[in-house]
């Protein structure tokens, strides 16, 4: 004969999703597995404030300035804005890379009043008939990849919180190869502890409020 306090634990039902009583199945198994569900609850606790505690600064500087760049257009200074069309071209059609980089080059300087000799980078958008060149202090310029004709120069103020936000910053303190190495790691370990948190956040929040359903 089983006990009151016996009768009183958990069904399957709370555990497995299957309608079987206490009765049936025996009130010493459902204890042990009540007592498996508090074990992983608390370990569910202890890993997630620790990794709250270890990662909160970072976490918190993605969050800061993901709400930045969220807000990235209070931050670009518009220099120069054409009211050229964009229209899809053929990769035939693409001006040489070297033209598109001095064209780039010579609006730059010219708008800017700076003395650059050359882009940082340059890329080619085909799909969109224009090419895009990078300069240094987060300047950009687009041109009509077909013609050269200038469409737009501005500056992106944020550059910098681009950088840390998605662990660029961290990649430019090493080499090319070791940098992107470092940056990968560092996007995995935050990636990976970020669904951490959330999932083991949900489940403290959601299990005791299961449990407190089935006792009563």
């Amino acid at each position: 004969m089983l006990s009151n306090e016996w009768k009183r634990q958990p069904t399957l039902k709370y555990f497995l999703n299957i309608e079987v009583s206490p009765i049936k199945i025996g009130g010493t198994f459902l204890i042990y597995l009540h007592i498996m569900a508090s074990s992983l609850l608390l370990k569910f606790r202890l890993l997630h404030r620790k990794l709250a505690s270890v990662l909160f600064i970072f976490f918190f500087i993605i969050a800061a300035t993901g709400l930045l760049l969220g807000m990235k257009t209070f931050f670009t200074k518009t220099i120069y804005d054409s009211e050229n069309k964009k229209t899809a071209i053929k990769l035939s059609q693409v001006l040489p890379l070297d033209s598109l980089d001095k064209l780039a080059t010579t609006n730059i300087n010219k708008y800017t009043n700076s003395n650059y000799t050359n882009t940082e980078k340059l890329e080619v958008r085909p799909s969109k008939g224009l090419s895009v060149a990078y300069f240094k202090d987060n300047y950009t310029v687009q041109l009509a990849a077909e013609t050269g004709k200038l469409i737009l120069i501005e500056q992106k103020k944020l550059g910098i919180i681009q950088d840390i936000h998605d662990g660029a910053i961290i990649g430019n303190i090493f080499s090319n190869k070791a940098g992107g190495t470092a940056k990968i790691i560092y996007s995995l370990i935050m990636g990976i502890s970020l669904l951490i948190m959330t999932s083991t956040g949900f489940y403290l929040y959601y299990k005791p409020k299961q449990i407190k359903n089935v006792k009563k």
